[in-house]
């Protein structure tokens, strides 16, 4: 039970980790902690030069995209602070379904607008949570004892 612990453990430090990217996003997107990120995303909708303007609107679309990132993390937080360690199947289903429902959809549509950086992004973050939800697929989803 003790790897079932570190896993749960694992994913609450990856939730707030999460947490931590998302109020970056909202707070610290038009600094030059997001410059890389803006770099490898601007010429991919602006391949000669960036409009005037769009430095507002990323600042928009950023400060939304992290403020949604941080509810996500707050959601995965409770998740694993709270219900996984009880071992509670709903838990780990809810975790589960969201991530692959987000990383599809989300890589999909980056992918298709040859948004790689933000491909490469989501991959790194559903291994980290794709990982430990895999080891405790058998725990969390194991028949309570005494049914038959």
């Amino acid at each position: 039970m003790r790897n079932f612990a570190f896993w749960c453990r694992w994913l609450w430090i990856a939730s707030l980790v999460l947490i931590v990217f998302g109020i970056a996003m909202a707070l610290r997107n038009r600094t030059i902690v997001f410059a890389t990120l803006n770099r490898s995303i601007d010429p991919v909708f602006w391949p000669a030069q960036v409009p005037e303007g769009v430095s507002g609107f990323q600042g928009w679309v950023y400060g939304a995209w992290g403020a949604t990132v941080i509810g996500w993390g707050v959601m995965t937080a409770a998740l694993a602070r709270y219900a996984f360690p009880r071992r509670e199947a709903w838990a780990w289903w809810a975790m589960a379904a969201g991530l692959g429902a987000w990383y599809v959809i989300d890589t999909a549509v980056s992918a298709l607008h040859g948004v790689w950086v933000n491909v490469v992004l989501n991959t790194v973050l559903i291994i980290l949570f794709a990982v430990p939800l895999a080891a405790t697929c058998r725990v969390c989803l194991a028949p309570p004892s005494g049914s038959s």
